[in-house]
């Protein structure tokens, strides 16, 4: 005789990876606090240069209030390229009582940039840089430059007001770029 089992009395598919995932996922979220909420970071200091990862948003703003505050007499900026292949902003165009510099680093990315600073700083004699980004930029941003630039640096965390799928999309963005961060040793 045949017993055939119905509704309540089905078994029940095992689902260990429910509360597995969850522990990972609440793990991944707190480990990203410091790394990517609210890293440690210092006071900006006064230094040869104030430099200004891209690609520019209201970052620009920010770093205007620095400069105005006196904290360096440079300000080097990264600029994507418009589609006539220059660099894009008026702002490279202002006068200001301090010098501006804006470059498009190749690539356009983050090791990009820490080269750019490492050439600029031998070629203007630059031994110190305060270095603006964005607060979920700045723990891997430091070390990509700490690689490449042998001054001394603070980073400098602009905080942007982010909703929760911007949150989400930066977690795992800038976890990728850590991994591939770690792939890619060096300069």
């Amino acid at each position: 005789m045949l017993l055939r089992r119905t509704g309540a009395h089905a078994p029940r598919k095992r689902t260990w990876w429910l509360p597995v995932g969850a522990v990972i996922l609440v793990a991944w979220i707190v480990i990203g606090v410091p790394l990517y909420v609210s890293p440690p970071t210092g006071q900006p200091q006064p230094a040869d240069v104030l430099f200004v990862l891209g690609p520019p948003t209201a970052r620009v703003e920010y770093a205007e209030k620095l400069m105005n505050a006196g904290l360096a007499p440079t300000i080097a900026v990264s600029m994507p390229l418009n589609s006539d292949g220059e660099i894009e902003g008026a702002y490279c165009e202002a006068k200001r009582p301090y010098r501006i510099i804006c470059f498009h680093p190749e690539p356009f990315t983050t090791q990009g940039e820490a080269r750019v600073l490492a050439d600029m700083a031998e070629e203007y004699g630059w031994r110190s840089a305060n270095i603006l980004t964005s607060q979920f930029h700045v723990t891997r941003a430091k070390e990509i430059v700490g690689r490449c630039y042998e001054g001394a640096f603070r980073m400098i965390p602009y905080y942007e007001d982010m909703d929760p799928a911007l949150w989400a999309f930066q977690y795992l963005y800038q976890t990728a770029a850590f991994v591939k961060a770690g792939l890619r040793p060096g300069c």
